[in-house]
């Protein structure tokens, strides 16, 4: 038989990226409290000016650093006040701590990527900046695990298609894991390729919409009960 392929979300499903991305939100946050903005404000409109900004300018780590910059413009804007260039620029200069940030793998990756590597042909599908994403999987010292990596700026079904079309892949055999519903899930699900959902303790809002058919949908709990799902050739999980 076929040996399965998983196709592979990276961030915040091989290691942690949120969690560095939401530690700059808090610390904009108490800086723009200390221009008299109330924390609710001040994170009501990051959230907003994030959400209209990453269709134009796509997942970069610099575009989220501007996110800052222009939300405290809108701040003083929506107050009449007059922004202070110095402040934008220290607003610019939090986001910007996610440009390299350390490489933390998910529990049970660093376990179970050699073991799934003998059993599954493995893809990584990641979205984003391609020098950025590139560098964590060098950082992370994953990359001799994966058979391709692909670094594309959004993941949709067609992107999927095209992965099935270039490596012959059966969709029988093919599973898509991520953190995702927005970016992994539902675009597997769209393909008919099998989908297995790997939740996040802290999700990025913009990817949480709701699952398009949860009975068709795996969740995992820890990235190692993959080896419980693709099991070897003597079933041992």
């Amino acid at each position: 038989m076929e040996r399965p392929t998983l196709i592979l979300d990276a961030d915040d499903t091989l290691w942690e990226t949120n969690v560095f991305y939401e530690e700059a939100i808090d610390a904009f946050v108490e800086r723009m409290e200390r221009e008299g903005f109330t924390p609710e404000e001040a994170r009501e409109v990051f959230s907003q000016v994030e959400h209209e900004r990453v269709p134009e300018t796509g997942y970069s780590p610099w575009e989220f650093a501007r996110s800052m910059a222009v939300a405290y413009r809108r701040l003083c804007e929506r107050h009449g006040l007059e922004p202070r260039p110095e402040v934008a620029e220290e607003a610019e200069a939090i986001g910007r701590r996610v440009v390299r940030y350390p490489i933390r793998l998910r529990d049970g990756v660093a376990e179970a990527l050699p073991e799934l590597r003998r059993r599954c042909r493995l893809l990584v599908l990641t979205k984003g900046d391609p020098e950025v994403q590139r560098d964590k999987i060098r950082r992370s010292g994953l990359a001799p695990y994966f058979d391709a990596v692909h670094v594309v700026p959004e993941k949709d079904p067609e992107v999927l298609r095209d992965l099935v079309q270039r490596y012959g892949l059966d969709p029988r055999q093919t599973w898509v894991v991520g953190d995702s519903p927005r970016s992994d899930i539902n675009p597997a699900l769209e393909v008919g390729l099998g989908a297995v959902h790997f939740p996040h303790e802290c999700p990025w809002a913009f990817e949480e919409v709701p699952i398009a058919a949860p009975e068709r949908v795996v969740t995992l709990r820890s990235f190692a009960d993959l080896l419980h799902l693709f099991p070897d050739a003597e079933g041992r999980g």
